[in-house]
């Protein structure tokens, strides 16, 4: 199964989606925010994120402009879960190279895990 890196500054949220990711068999990997994923990726090496966008610190759009610098990075499938629905925010993430864009209020966790199981496969 995948190794998924949730990075959220919630920690509720990252629990749900963690006991989610783990009950499927995935290995979640969490950050609190853009700037502690970064760390996270020195040493782990997920075959997907999920990503929020408002965060304290670093930002997710921030942090993915980032990692698709780094040729290391640049190919690694982020899917973006975010309670940001607005036009600009979700084009400058399709221009980052974002795979999915979740809608917080809006997806399934049956949703989510389809999404990360068919993007882990293609790495």
């Amino acid at each position: 199964m995948a190794t998924v890196m949730v990075v959220d500054d919630m920690e509720s949220s990252r629990k749900v989606v963690s006991k989610l990711l783990s009950s499927e068999g995935h290995s979640p990997i969490c950050a609190k925010n853009g700037l502690d994923a970064l760390a996270v990726l020195q040493h782990v090496k997920p075959d997907v994120i999920l990503l929020d966008i408002m965060m304290p610190v670093m930002d997710g759009l921030t942090f993915l402009e980032i990692i698709r610098q780094s040729p290391q990075w640049e190919a690694l499938p982020v899917i973006l879960m975010t309670a940001m629905t607005d036009s600009q925010s979700m084009a400058k993430a399709k221009r980052l190279g974002a795979k999915e864009y979740l809608v917080k209020a809006s997806f399934t966790g049956t949703q989510m895990l389809d999404q990360v199981e068919r993007l882990a496969r293609h790495q």
